[in-house]
This record gives structure tokens, sequence and C-alpha cells, in this order.
């Protein structure tokens, strides 16, 4: 059902745009088109200004009134009702038509393999702080999910491979801090909602809605390196040396 949709989608959402704003004006007349129409052209003109403070604050004060006035259109009830009953019509004839796997049994694998699970040094957590250990320990990739709280990795407690390392976390709120020994070039992707980032001399104290890729001089060089990926709703970044 929805592959047939994909292949001509902007056909298909402007003819269900203009059947809602028939169905909506038969029953409730025009009211919400002023304010529609109103929203768009502050979220129109911010974004086209979204380099300046005053610009992102008007892109975001038109995002948020065209959301409320969308949540109180009888239209928007109603499609939500029939997105649900179409996703359960696909669910439905999915299970009546599974995807079927055949194994390809003229090229067998060599046996099992063994697997090991090995412990990691930070866990997803919804509210609370940590931190790496505060002795030497072994390193491995960082891959995690926070929700509020605080973040701290210390990189001076381990010994980083000869290759490219990757931090990854996404968090709701809270601080960021990573030390970095001396030596250790690194590079950072930051985006955030509303936040600030001190990337070693580089200072920005009032992020908004917006990303930063930042690296040292010699990175691409480097055979030992960090490479941190940060994605948050609220907060500040922290990455020193130490």
């Amino acid at each position: 059902m929805f592959e047939q949709l994909k292949k001509d989608r902007y056909s298909w959402f402007m003819m269900i745009c203009l059947l809602l704003i028939i169905v909506q004006t038969l029953f409730e007349g025009w009211e919400f088109l002023f304010p529609t129409l109103l929203f768009g052209a502050i979220i129109y003109y911010g974004r086209n200004h979204r380099r300046t403070q005053k610009g992102k604050i008007l892109f975001w004060v038109g995002l948020i009134g065209l959301g409320f006035t969308l949540l109180n259109l009888l239209v928007f009830k109603l499609f939500i009702i029939a997105l649900f009953i179409c996703y359960l019509i696909d669910f439905i004839q999915k299970k009546k038509h599974p995807t079927r796997i055949i194994p390809d049994m003229e090229h067998p694998g060599n046996g099992s393999e063994h697997v090991s699970v090995r412990m990691p040094l930070l866990r997803n957590k919804w509210f609370g702080s940590q931190e790496t250990p505060d002795h030497d320990f072994e390193w491995q990739d960082i891959n995690i999910q926070t929700g509020a709280g605080d973040t701290i990795i210390d990189l001076s407690r381990t010994i980083l491979p000869k290759k490219e390392s990757v931090i990854f976390i996404r968090h709701l709120a809270g601080r960021v801090r990573i030390l970095v020994p001396y030596g250790v070039e690194t590079a950072l992707h930051y985006s955030v909602v509303l936040g600030k980032v001190d990337f070693f001399d580089h200072h920005e104290v009032q992020l908004i809605h917006d990303t930063r890729i930042l690296q040292t001089e010699g990175y691409e060089q480097a055979d030992q390196k960090v490479k941190i990926m940060i994605s948050a709703f609220a907060g500040s970044l922290e990455v020193q040396r130490v």
C-alpha cells in the first residue's frame, strides 16, 4: 500500500492537503486560514533570516503557533485517525503475507562463530549523571542515549588505539564534558536545539537550533584521533585538554 504512495508522493500530498482544506471549510468555515497564513509567513521570514537572533526566534514562534493551530483543526484529528487505520490495515496485510527469507543452502557457512559479550563503559540512562572509571580502563567506542543529567568522559585514563575512536551521544538535557589528552587530534559534530559549546579554544555561549562541525588542525593526518558526535535538545558541551 505505502510503496505505491511513495512513487508519486508529492502529487498525493497536494491532493490530500486540498481535500483537508475543503473538508475543514465545509465544517468550520474559513476562520483557520488567517492564523495559518500568518504563522506560515512568520516561519518563512524566520527561516530566511535564521542566521540572526531575531530570525531564529520568529521561526520557532511561527512553528509553535502553526502547530497549535493545526492541533485545533477538525481535519487534523480526522487525519490522525485515518493514518492510524491505514497503518493498522498495512500491519494486518503484512501479518497475512509475511516476508519470507530463504537461506542459501548451496553456500553454507564455515560453522558457528564465537561471540563475546563486553560490558560497555557507559550505559543508557533516563536520569542521573555518569562518568568513565576513575582508574585505568580498556578503551571501547561509546554509543549511548541519556535523558537528563551530566556525562563525563576522561580519555586520559585509557590508551586510545592507533585509529579513529568514536564517541556518539544522544541526550535530552544536561552537560557533556570530554577530557582529551594532549597530542590526540579531535573532531566534533555537535547538533543542539538550545545550548553552548566549548571546544578547546573555540567558545560559543548561545546556539539555537544549530550545528557545529569543528576539528583540530592535524586531525586528517593523525593516526591516533577521536571523533565526537553529540546530538542534544538542551545543554552544554565541553571538550578540554587534560
